[in-house]
């Protein structure tokens, strides 16, 4: 862990703890995990609202899109202290299994 990112974490809404044991590192891994899967049940909401919007299923996939989203987080996750590689490897596959997701909320809006 460099000092750099370290320092980049202390202005986080949710502080990384010093853990004395393997016990106490995986409770808060668990608690941050749970923090994760709220957020993701969130994002998936609004690519529900996205497949309900889009007026066209080609407008579905938009890879200009896809590049500045992995974009946009490579840049945070820089600013916070996390690898940018980590974040483009979680990222991209979550955006295609959204991208999948998107296209059958739209096809179900279309088949009612």
């Amino acid at each position: 862990m460099t000092t750099d990112a370290i320092l980049k974490r202390q202005n986080l809404p949710h502080t990384q703890l010093e853990c004395q044991d393997m016990q106490e590192v995986r409770k808060e891994i668990d608690k941050l995990d749970q923090k994760i899967v709220e957020l993701i049940s969130i994002r998936q909401g609004y690519i529900e609202q996205a497949g309900h919007i889009k007026a066209d299923r080609q407008a579905v996939r938009d890879p200009e899109r896809v590049e500045d989203v992995v974009h946009k987080a490579k840049q945070h996750a820089q600013k916070v202290g996390a690898s940018p590689e980590l974040v483009e490897t979680i990222y991209r596959p979550m955006i295609e299994w959204c991208i999948n997701y998107e296209f059958t909320v739209y096809d179900d809006k279309e088949a009612k």
